[in-house]
């Protein structure tokens, strides 16, 4: 029994296991306490400056509506014990529960992410490769003066310079529509998702491309890659088999990081285009002090970002192997 126990607490799935728990309270516990260091709460946001002429009485009886007169760690301890029940909480704003919000605001985020991903990956994988090949010549100048460039402009004003100069110069604003579902139209779907996944996309390729360069600059000194190479393989295959491959390590862990990033931290994008996504959702319930909303949503994002994070160390044995025997 002894034995066992040992064996699971040294074991590397278990050890990540144990790890995501902690890393999951202690974002609920970080998210309860900025949440109530903010001025305000949620009886001032609904009543704005309305709120000044309650009465005492009205003021303690709305507290009591909204559970706020508890203490601290009743009030933490309350909802946590909704979320193990699958009560994430209500959202008096919105008249719906925060999970049916979630459901609804996920599918949007995860949409935009994986087309932003993708986007980054196309864009960055090989740009990466190309700059690599001549290091310090042109094309790898190029390639890292636009890197730079990219990384310097924020998301909010690159997005926000293309949108308006689509829209005024070429008519074209589908984002000033009605949201569309992509099971309900696809092809308005693609269209108002397009403009924020490439936004979100070219901004995340830039730090691919440095890794993706750096990787395969390492790995070309290796002793395997001039051996192989002196053996006559070919350029192309030698640079597919054997120097990209050996370079995902890498690769995977910042894509890993980005697209968890973009998870949660689309909201400037989302707001800027009008998506329902799950950061929009969080801003929202910021702006209007609905502490449930933000703590629930939080935990949901923390949830997704622990996630892609396992799936990325499965990725990690998939390449590389000896990685989950560290």
């Amino acid at each position: 029994m002894k034995s066992t126990l040992l064996f699971l607490q040294g074991h590397p799935v278990t050890r990540r296991v144990g790890e995501a728990l902690l890393t999951l309270l202690g974002v609920s516990v970080l998210t309860f306490a900025l949440l109530r260091v903010l001025p305000g709460d949620q009886v001032t946001a609904s009543y704005g400056i309305d709120a000044g002429d309650l009465s005492k009485t009205q003021l303690a009886q709305l507290h009591a509506y909204y559970g706020l007169d508890k203490p601290l760690a009743e009030q933490f301890l309350s909802w946590l014990n909704g979320v193990f029940s699958g009560n994430l909480g209500f959202s008096s704003n919105a008249g719906q529960s925060v999970a049916d919000m979630t459901a609804q605001a996920l599918p949007v985020t995860l949409e935009l992410a994986v087309l932003s991903i993708v986007l980054a990956l196309v864009i960055g994988i090989p740009g990466g490769m190309i700059a690599a090949s001549r290091p310090g010549a042109l094309r790898d100048n190029a390639a890292q003066t636009a890197s730079l460039l990219v990384l310097s402009a924020p998301v909010f004003l690159t997005g926000s310079v293309l949108a308006s100069v689509l829209a005024n110069s070429f008519g074209w604003n589908p984002n000033g529509e009605t949201y569309a579902r992509l099971t309900e139209d696809p092809l308005m779907n693609i269209q108002q998702m397009l403009l924020p996944a490439l936004v979100l996309g070219v901004s995340i390729a830039s730090p691919i491309m440095q890794t993706t360069r750096t990787a395969i600059l390492d790995i070309r000194g290796e002793d395997y890659i001039r051996t192989a190479r002196a053996k006559g393989v070919p350029e192309r295959a030698l640079q597919v088999r054997h120097v990209l491959r050996n370079a995902l390590i890498p690769i995977v862990t910042i894509s890993g990081l980005q697209f968890g990033f973009l998870l949660g931290g689309a909201v400037v994008v989302e707001q800027i285009f009008s998506l329902p996504g799950i950061g929009r959702q969080v801003l929202l319930g910021m702006e209007q002090k609905e502490y449930s909303v933000v703590q629930s949503t939080v935990l949901v994002i923390a949830v997704l970002f622990v996630l892609v994070n396992l799936l990325t160390d499965l990725v990690y044995r998939m390449v590389d192997p000896r990685v989950w025997s560290r």
